[in-house]
């Protein structure tokens, strides 16, 4: 839809757009009707409680009348506010995981708008928006978007936080940021994306390392022999993070980067809106 381009912007940035209307229309094809949980007051089902679920929402007397707990789920009646971040660290300019992150990003929030959601870029001055002509807005405000931080516009108790990065730093400062939310009632997803070489480091011999962040180099004569370790630390880390989004009742999510966007954005929305 061309109507949503703005003159200034360059072609790899009007490509991004394209490519995520395309992912967004595609995708929601499928969704038209679905019944979604949210926080309304219009009861929906019981479901058997899982791990990462909040223990506030167990519904105790329904529980006490079956074997288990159960969590009571309720219809999405009102517009919820929901704020996406992508990080634009150096370290996501490795392949193409910005680009990625930035189309799940906009197609997410294509899908949001056009759903009658309002729609905030966290760590910009740019209020929620609403309705679906808002994508152009969000569009050319991303750029803005710098860090993970809500100094410029704060969010609302009980919206719900999407934030996709590949989280290469200390699980401990993700932790101070979302403890803070998490303790006014938000909701939030972490989309951890990465590099399918970043999985499996898959190089021979001898290989110099470079830290983008840092400019700081690693010279390692025969990566084979690290790369069992290499594969091992970041597994830990992938279930460091899971372990903190689920200690909050929040979802984690990881994509590789050859993973279709499509397939990446129902594992999204089904996370947000529910099954």
């Amino acid at each position: 839809m061309s109507n949503l381009f703005h003159a200034s912007k360059t072609a790899g940035d009007i490509n991004l757009l394209l490519e995520a209307e395309k992912v967004a229309h595609s995708f929601m094809k499928g969704v038209h009707g679905r019944r979604r949980v949210g926080t309304g007051e219009t009861f929906w089902q019981f479901r058997p409680w899982q791990p990462g679920d909040a223990r506030r929402d167990i519904d105790w007397r329904q529980s006490a009348k079956r074997d288990g707990a159960f969590v009571r789920q309720t219809e999405w009646e009102a517009a919820q506010t929901v704020w996406l971040y992508r990080d634009a660290s150096e370290s996501m300019s490795f392949g193409v995981k910005k680009d990625y992150a930035e189309i799940l990003l906009l197609a997410l929030g294509i899908i949001l708008l056009n759903g009658g959601e309002q729609v905030g870029l966290l760590g910009t001055s740019l209020a929620p928006q609403t309705g679906y002509p808002s994508v152009q807005r969000l569009f050319e405000v991303l750029a803005s978007q710098k860090q993970l931080s809500e100094a410029a516009r704060p969010v609302a108790a009980r919206s719900h936080v999407m934030l996709i990065s590949d989280f290469y730093y200390p699980v401990q400062e993700l932790e101070i940021f979302c403890e803070k939310l998490a303790a006014r009632h938000v909701t939030g997803t972490l989309v951890q994306v990465f590099d399918p070489a970043e999985a499996t480091l898959p190089y021979n011999g001898r290989v110099k390392f470079e830290d983008v962040e840092s400019s700081e180099a690693l010279d390692i004569a025969q990566v084979d022999a690290v790369r069992a370790e290499y594969i091992e630390k970041f597994n830990a880390h992938q279930k460091a993070l899971g372990e903190l989004a689920h200690g909050f009742g929040w979802t984690f999510e990881k994509f590789s980067t050859d993973v279709k966007p499509e397939t990446a954005l129902l594992q999204m929305y089904e996370g947000l809106v529910g099954k």
